[in-house]
């Protein structure tokens, strides 16, 4: 078993396998009593209370313990072997308050896929490691012929216990470790199955550009964006549904209140703290009123009398609306001066081969 960091206190989790026809190891379960602690695992236990046919005796036992020691179990919603009917997968745990089981009807073993969605809490200060799989997976070609005339050479422990500590210094050397809250969970499988689909046809389409390749390229793109759509607004709409249960809002968003705006102190004028109150008014009216006068003009430029005239001239004009323009009469305005503008250029045009002409007769 192995323990992790979760909030208030730390979980224990671990794995089982108890073959067909024998006991479950509970003297190992019993460590884990008054601490909290998650075990999953095929148990080959049938019972009645999980919806199986009939009872065997793991199953019985299960239920004598569990009602002795107040454990709960986590099930899944339907039967987990493909061999039959029955509920052999599944987890024990302290308290299965909160836990959610999907079981996936994917691959090719005897047991479909569970997945299992927790309650437990991790720390924000917390770290997960992120692993560079495409590193890891290259040192391991550039040694495997190294480890394979190791194999031959020494017995299958000792081979066994270096190989296990190489790879797990191999996995430290190629991650890195970052913040919890910069976890991004990954997509679903057959959304990545999906994306390596539309990257093998745009890859094939480069190659080859052809209608069919293009066609293919882009029926895929379509249906990868349709389906990743689809996934952000289910999180969206369930990260909605969250927020809007009890006050969860707050736990995402924190109230912000302004600082504390100390009083006025007064006015600094030339290094020279003003409190006087009328003071302060009559330099603050000066200011203003200068700010917000008529500019003042040069009597002595032409062009500056000439701009003050008119600027006069337009207050003495009547306020009168204009009238409306229909979108109509506004295209024909724009073809006319089209039109206008397209006479200039071809009489520049003709200018031009003129002079050319004269040009040349000349010479």
């Amino acid at each position: 078993m192995v323990e992790i960091e979760t909030t208030p206190i730390s979980t224990l989790i671990g794995v089982v396998y108890v073959p067909p026809g024998t006991i479950p190891p509970f003297h190992l379960f019993t460590k884990c009593r008054n601490k909290a602690f998650c075990i999953f695992g095929d148990f080959n236990a049938k019972h009645g209370d999980w919806k199986c046919e009939t009872n065997n005796a793991s199953g019985n036992r299960i239920i004598t313990w569990l009602g002795e020691t107040g454990n709960e179990m986590i099930l899944p919603n339907k039967p987990t072997s493909r061999r039959s009917d029955a509920i052999i997968d599944f987890g024990i745990t302290h308290d299965a308050t909160g836990w959610h089981t999907e079981v996936l009807d994917e691959g090719t073993s005897d047991h479909f896929p569970i997945l299992i969605q927790s309650p437990l809490n991790v720390s924000d200060s917390a770290v997960f490691r992120k692993t560079n799989w495409n590193l890891f997976k290259s040192f391991l070609n550039c040694v495997y012929e190294y480890w394979l005339t190791l194999v031959y050479n020494y017995d299958e422990q000792f081979f066994f216990t270096h190989f296990s500590l190489f790879l797990q210094s191999l996995w430290d050397r190629c991650s890195f470790y970052k913040p919890i809250k910069q976890y991004r969970p990954p997509w679903p499988y057959y959304l990545v199955m999906l994306a390596k689909e539309v990257n093998r046809s745009r890859r094939r389409y480069r190659r080859n550009k052809t209608i069919f390749n293009l066609n293919n390229f882009l029926e895929l793109k379509k249906k990868f964006y349709a389906e990743r759509f689809e996934l952000t607004k289910q999180k969206y709409e369930k990260k909605m549904e969250w927020i809007k249960k009890d006050q969860n809002i707050w736990k995402i968003a924190t109230p912000i209140f302004h600082s504390y705006s100390p009083p006025f102190r007064g006015l600094n004028v030339n290094n020279i703290i003003i409190k006087d109150p009328e003071t302060i008014v009559d330099i603050l009216a000066n200011h203003y009123e200068k700010h917000f006068a008529d500019p003042q003009h040069d009597e002595n430029n032409i062009v500056h009398q000439k701009c003050i005239s008119i600027y006069e001239q337009l207050g003495y004009m009547p306020n009168i609306p204009l009238d409306n323009i229909s979108i109509n009469e506004s295209i024909v305005q724009q073809q006319q001066r089209l039109a206008h503008v397209l006479a200039i250029i071809q009489d520049l045009k003709a200018l031009s081969s003129k002079k050319k002409e004269k040009k040349n007769i000349i010479l």
